[in-house]
């Protein structure tokens, strides 16, 4: 067993519960949500449940098929939704203690000003209707939509990209990789904008502040372990301007989630008839 795959229910789930306030433990008694709990149930079962439904957006009656399947939780749909409705004092300790310990206030002083962006596709009715793109924006946390477009799927200017919004000065948006677009970046950040955005390695380029390419691959292969993290400072070039200063951040997944993601891709691969590059 010990060359076997990697255990992902067990992996995961410590390297999550290194990120909980020490005292988890003790908010869930204090809070009550551990009143009726059956002697041979944890509270760390319980929570992992609450987090299966919460965390991974699967249905009530969905988390209690894998509930049982892992063998944490014996319960039905109507009596998971009665936990979680009694668990909502708890759960809301524990966010407001991770905001605590960096330093950070789950309560902003003024209006909101992060942005999460992003965009979907939707189709007509029948087989042969159109498809659109919606390019939309949310605001956090009051996750009132405060922008949204609708494009053709295809031609030029149509795809996801931050040229699809407008931003004000002290804007903080969070995207993801479909957004890491060099140019678009910069015309963001010119508005006044400060971005979050997953790093795409094939649309963006990086290099040193000396101007020489970055060592991607070389960097990440120094995260040895779990959750260890790091950050750098690196360029971004620019057409004619001067490049953007940027913060390039990682954290090592586990070795569970290394192998899904690189199943993922194979499959993609697969599917569209091209080959995954060794740094994949």
């Amino acid at each position: 067993m010990e060359n076997g795959p990697p255990n992902a229910l067990a992996e995961d789930w410590e390297l999550l519960k290194s990120f909980f306030p020490s005292d988890w433990r003790e908010q869930a008694e204090a809070s009550g949500a551990l009143r009726g709990l059956r002697q041979d149930k944890s509270a760390e079962s319980y929570l992992r449940v609450l987090l299966m439904h919460l965390g991974c957006g699967f249905s009530l009656r969905e988390t209690i098929v894998r509930a049982q399947q892992a063998q944490l939780a014996d319960l039905s749909d109507v009596a998971l939704l009665k936990r979680l409705r009694k668990s909502r004092p708890w759960l809301r300790q524990l966010c407001c203690s991770l905001f605590a310990e960096r330093a950070l206030s789950a309560f902003p002083s003024g209006p909101p000003c992060w942005r999460l962006i992003d965009g979907s596709l939707v189709s007509e009715p029948g087989k042969t209707g159109s498809q659109w793109r919606v390019h939309y924006s949310l605001r956090w946390p009051s996750l009132e939509c405060d922008y949204f477009k609708l494009t053709p799927v295809e031609g030029p200017g149509h795809g996801e990209s931050l040229y699809q919004f407008t931003f004000a000065p002290g804007d903080l948006v969070l995207a993801d990789r479909g957004y890491c677009h060099a140019q678009a970046m910069g015309q963001a950040t010119r508005q006044g904008a400060f971005l979050t955005v997953r790093l795409n390695p094939q649309g963006i380029r990086l290099q040193t502040p000396g101007g020489d390419p970055y060592p991607l691959v070389h960097q990440l292969q120094s995260l040895q372990g779990a959750g260890r993290t790091a950050e750098w400072d690196v360029r971004i070039p620019l057409p004619g301007q001067a490049p953007l200063r940027v913060r390039l951040c990682a954290v090592r997944k586990s070795a569970a989630a290394i192998m899904l993601a690189q199943k993922k891709l194979r499959r993609k691969a697969r599917k569209e008839g091209c080959n995954c590059s060794r740094r994949a």
